[in-house]
């Protein structure tokens, strides 16, 4: 009968040991898991931030090309127009160099910030 109180008192024990592992792994699971996940939500964050900037950056750039001190600026850079009683001149540079490529988007190299 003793062997037998013994051996139950191990079983209890052993289940005991058992379930206190299976808690443990569970919290520090747990835990891992939320760590990645605000790690994620850092990013995702950080990546908001960044394409409003972006948003903003373009917009201002949309406003810009939309107005009407653009297209004069265009005209006169493009066309060579002039207004009444201004003297229209053109100063001519050496070709730049081939090998410098500007880096960026299209509109990032049109209208640098």
């Amino acid at each position: 009968m003793t062997v037998f109180r013994k051996s139950r008192g191990r079983i209890i024990f052993l289940a005991g040991v058992a379930l206190a592992c299976y808690f443990i792994y569970s919290a520090v699971s747990g835990a891992v898991q939320n760590h990645r996940l605000d790690q994620e939500r850092r990013d995702a964050e950080q990546q908001v931030r960044d394409l409003q900037e972006k948003k903003a950056y373009l917009q201002a750039v949309k406003d810009y090309v939309s107005s009407d001190a653009y297209v004069e600026q265009e005209a006169r850079r493009q066309l060579g127009y002039t207004k009444d009683g201004e003297i229209a001149f053109a100063i001519v540079s050496p070709p730049a160099p081939a090998a410098t490529a500007a880096a960026g988007d299209w509109w990032q190299r049109l209208f640098p910030r």
